[in-house]
């Protein structure tokens, strides 16, 4: 390894979409301050047209659940032996790790052994479970960038360094979102490959190849019996690739034929606001959608190994986001043997015959309280540790004003020819999202 640190080199590592939208407005801080600076590392498209050089497609680590990962460990460690050996040659001015904690808390560790700064954006959640990995936190990175508040209070509890930064998502979208303006945005009554009349049922399986092949024929079963109870019923989705929607649209053909949906590429706040209710798994897309002020539901099974040693190592009772943050039920929640079509459904048909007004009022206490320049930050957490190891004249010509907030990039959804009726995919095209 060079002697020679390159003070302009940040490497980072996303192993996800939610770390890739975290990942993106991270790049975009650090660039205002530094805008001569180098990202490299691995990361998604956002990450990518933020100017990252990914070594390795991002889904290749999209994997979760103990005997999923089980499945892929051989090529997830030659991926992890691969970038290692790239990062320590590059020798970069700081790592940063999203997320993704059993990939990137080793990276970090070793790099560490090479005086190479390291910091970890999102806190694994050693406060729900497996606690003792605060050890390995501990020695591994310099400081844990935390979403949420009582996360920070643990960490000082633990004697760790972090840092609250918030989520960049509360920041970025508005307190109340049109309905109307976001339906014309994905142009949804014309897309739509049903009328649309009635309701309108939001479907995402998740972002992992994997969970949607767990989770979207429970949620293609449950779309059979709301259109029994409610036959108005539309169904739309969105995946953020087009490899991924047409796997969930070959997927929904095989479970219901019979059902219709129309899947999105990209547009995921115009999706998600369209929606009367959504049906979701677990992740940040429970966050997103709260701070959308849409009514949804959360469903996530696993297998049964999976389930098994996680019953005997979880802390808490709850798991989606606004209900952690919140500290109680906000929102109801199908984990393993209680995620059936049948529970799912009868819970759907509440959400999208109701106004659901207190949980929308909940929603909007809590993105209020959430509210803060995340990314701005979360950069100068970074800085402030890249300065830790090369010295306050780290950057000369460090801008002190706080970068403007930083345009939600969207898509404008245009149709595609399809020979299968059912579903249909709507693929889009980037653009600034601008919310009057």
């Amino acid at each position: 390894m060079t002697e020679i640190v390159n003070h302009r080199v940040y490497a980072l590592i996303a192993g996800e979409n939610s770390g890739d939208n975290l990942g993106a407005g991270l790049i975009r801080a650090l660039r205002f301050v530094d805008n001569h600076a180098i990202f490299i590392g691995i990361g998604g498209p956002k990450m990518i047209a933020e100017g990252l050089k990914s070594y390795v497609n991002m889904e290749e680590l999209s994997v979760m659940g103990l005997t999923e990962v089980l499945l892929r460990l051989p090529r997830i460690l030659k991926i992890r032996r691969k970038i290692i050996k790239r990062l320590i040659d590059a020798n970069p001015c700081v790592f940063i790790g999203i997320d993704s904690p059993d990939f990137n808390l080793y990276v970090e560790q070793k790099l560490k052994y090479f005086k190479i700064p390291t910091v970890h954006y999102v806190s694994p959640s050693v406060w729900a479970w497996r606690p003792k990995r605060v050890l390995k936190i501990q020695k591994a990175c310099d400081d844990v960038l935390c979403l949420l508040p009582f996360e920070k209070e643990w960490y000082d509890k633990h004697g760790v360094k972090s840092t609250y930064v918030g989520h960049n998502l509360a920041q970025f979208i508005p307190l109340r979102i049109s309905q109307i303006e976001s339906r014309e945005r994905i142009c949804l009554n014309k897309n739509c490959i049903e009328p649309v009349t009635d309701k309108v049922m939001g479907i995402l399986p998740g972002s992992r190849r994997s969970v949607i092949m767990r989770m979207l024929p429970v949620f293609a079963h449950t779309a059979r019996s709301i259109k029994q109870k409610l036959p108005e019923t539309v169904f739309i989705s969105t995946l953020p690739t087009y490899e991924l929607a047409s796997f969930a649209k070959d997927l929904w053909l095989e479970v219901a034929p019979d059902i219709s949906i129309t899947i999105y590429v990209g547009s995921t706040d115009d999706v998600i606001a369209s929606c009367d209710a959504v049906l979701l798994t677990c992740g940040t897309i429970a966050l997103e959608t709260m701070l959308l002020k849409t009514p949804f539901a959360v469903a996530y099974k696993v297998s049964s190994l999976s389930a098994l040693i996680a019953k005997h190592m979880l802390k808490v009772k709850v798991y989606s986001l606004p209900n952690l943050i919140s500290g109680r039920k906000v929102v109801k929640e199908f984990i393993q043997d209680d995620c059936t079509p049948q529970a799912l459904a009868d819970e759907m048909y509440k959400l999208l015959i109701y106004d659901n007004i207190l949980m929308k009022k909940e929603f909007e206490n809590i993105h209020k309280s959430m509210i803060c320049n995340s990314n701005e930050l979360a950069a100068n957490a970074v800085f402030d540790v890249i300065k830790k190891y090369h010295g306050d004249d780290f950057l000369q010509d460090k801008i002190t004003v706080p970068p403007p907030p930083s345009a939600i990039v969207s898509e404008s959804p245009k149709n595609i020819n399809s020979e299968a009726p059912l579903p249909q995919i709507v693929t889009s095209d980037d653009v600034v999202r601008k919310y009057e």
